[in-house]
């Protein structure tokens, strides 16, 4: 049984609502990607060696360092898998698991420089997939 009510149209009226819904899903694939491509370019940047967050070796800083590095690699895991999955569901199409592992591999590239970001990304990022599958199944 559908949970949206159908609506009875006369034949002279037009039904906008679900282009309406298409066009904001639409908008919500491109902000997504926007966000997640955003979130490349700062990750790159940051694990990359290019941008410094904090010049003083002090293990406070050092820990907060990583942890941002680690959550800009794992938000744009999230966005990007947002986008794609949104994007296939308005095309018709399952996410399938070529995909996740494509976004997975690339998002462990980001921090192949720091063997700490690498296994903090890693558990985070086998966390979220087993998060996703989980929520999938039910």
């Amino acid at each position: 049984m559908s949970k949206i009510k159908k609506e009875n149209l006369k034949s002279g009226t037009v039904n906008r609502k679900p282009k309406l819904k298409e066009k904001s899903a639409y908008r919500s694939v491109i902000l997504s990607a926007v966000i997640g491509g955003l979130l490349l370019i700062i990750s790159i940047l940051l694990n990359g060696g290019y941008l410094s967050l904090f010049a003083s070796e002090h293990i406070l800083f050092q820990t907060l360092d990583t942890t941002i590095k680690v959550l800009v690699i794992l938000f744009f895991f999230i966005f990007m898998t947002i986008s794609i999955g949104n994007y296939k569901e308005l095309t018709g199409k399952p996410l399938d698991l070529k995909l996740i592992v494509i976004i997975f591999i690339f998002s462990l590239i980001q921090s192949f420089r720091d063997s700490i970001v690498f296994s903090f990304s890693f558990i985070g990022l086998l966390m979220i997939i087993v998060y996703l599958f989980l929520v999938q199944e039910n």
